[in-house]
């Protein structure tokens, strides 16, 4: 059980690379990744084009001689336009000692946050065959295991996790709170852009980003926690679009035993 949610938090962590379409990692393991069947699909959706906003000295499609700023712009410039996402997502673990990987499925939904306006961005995963789910409307996380009877409240502000997926959601800066560095690229239309966080903590080690040269948005991820341990995550029918605040919202059912984690 401890090992599920310490895996658990490094998806959310692992949540900065969201995918606009299948890319290398994506078609690399498809035959592997199988929609969950109790999920509603979002209809798949192109990439919108990429505007850059004025503030940020990008200039696309990112070259040989792109800076790691420059990459980091990129992908900030795409999904600050970006008002939700929502996807199927395919999440393999590779853990030393393991001959093979721990692969789990189901659905994700982001909603991107407003600072101007103090609102926060929110998450919410689904894994419908476990009957596992994670609610967080930018104040508190639920983790909520429903076999079990087991719920899980995290209060989220200044929380390393929260700090680390908040860029997704509009709330956060690369350039800022990474390390970055750029590796030898897999396909000719990917960047791998490293992020090494430049404080210490317990969810990372580091986590690669393959950014489409075109766009900006992030194709494929690997992160390396402090144990050694992959995680990677595939991501399927993508869609640009807000979700409702209310699916943010969740509420113990009467029965379940609540676990209160921090303040």
């Amino acid at each position: 059980m401890a090992y599920r949610r310490r895996v658990a938090f490094l998806l959310m962590t692992a949540c900065l690379a969201l995918l606009p379409a299948q890319g290398w990692a994506a078609h690399k393991s498809k035959k592997a990744a199988k929609k969950p069947a109790t999920a509603v699909a979002p209809a798949p959706v192109a990439a919108p084009a990429v505007e850059v906003a004025a503030k940020v000295q990008v200039t696309l499609p990112l070259g040989a001689k792109s800076t790691p700023q420059q990459v980091a712009d990129a992908v900030q410039a795409f999904y600050e336009q970006q008002p939700g996402f929502q996807a199927h997502f395919a999440q393999v673990v590779k853990k030393k000692g393991l001959a093979t990987g721990i692969t789990r499925e189901g659905v994700v939904y982001l909603q991107r946050g407003d600072l101007k306006a103090n609102k926060p961005g929110k998450m919410r995963w689904e894994y419908p065959n476990e009957e596992v789910f994670y609610y967080c409307n930018g104040v508190t996380l639920w983790a909520y295991e429903r076999r079990e009877r087991l719920a899980t409240k995290v209060p989220v502000k200044d929380s390393q996790v929260y700090q680390a997926t908040s860029y997704l959601v509009g709330q956060g800066n690369l350039g800022r709170d990474f390390q970055m560095d750029l590796l030898a690229s897999p396909e000719a239309d990917v960047v791998p852009l490293k992020l090494t966080p430049r404080k210490g903590t317990q969810v990372m080690r580091s986590l690669t980003l393959l950014v489409d040269r075109n766009t900006g948005a992030v194709r494929g991820s690997r992160l390396i926690d402090p144990l050694g341990d992959e995680t990677a995550l595939v991501w399927q029918d993508v869609k640009y679009a807000a979700t409702d605040d209310a699916a943010f919202e969740w509420t113990p059912p009467p029965g379940v035993q609540v676990k209160k984690l921090g303040p």
